[in-house]
């Protein structure tokens, strides 16, 4: 038995609004935003604003997470977006972010996570 066990998006974004990036407020609604549209589902979150800038943020998902760290004073962030769930959810997911955050410049990279193959363990 072979079973796929998940998607997983790691995201760069460069030249964003260092408003939007410094903006808690806002970065919980496009987390919510992108679970929504993406059909994920949500457990919790949980954001922590730096001083003098930068947001931190996390939702814990029925599938895994999704993360976001961001550097405003370098129009910069890094997210993360991983699910055991459709690949399509994860891309939907990726989408919302980067409409809503209109990178610059940006680097996606998609992973096929991990795999279940059925272990003979009497064998061990």
């Amino acid at each position: 038995m072979r079973r796929k066990l998940g998607a997983h998006a790691l995201i760069e974004v460069w030249g964003c609004s260092w408003k939007k990036l410094d903006d808690i407020l806002y970065l919980k609604r496009l987390f919510e935003k992108s679970i929504k549209i993406s059909g994920l589902k949500k457990i919790y979150t949980r954001f922590h604003k730096f001083q003098p800038q930068g947001v931190t943020g996390f939702a814990l998902l029925t599938t895994s997470h999704i993360s976001i760290h961001t550097w405003p004073e370098y129009g910069y962030a890094t997210i993360d977006i991983y699910a055991c769930d459709e690949k399509e959810k994860v891309e939907k997911a990726v989408e919302v972010f980067l409409k809503e955050l209109k990178p610059k410049r940006k680097k996606v990279t998609m992973l096929r996570r991990g795999y279940v193959v059925q272990v003979d363990d009497k064998k061990d």
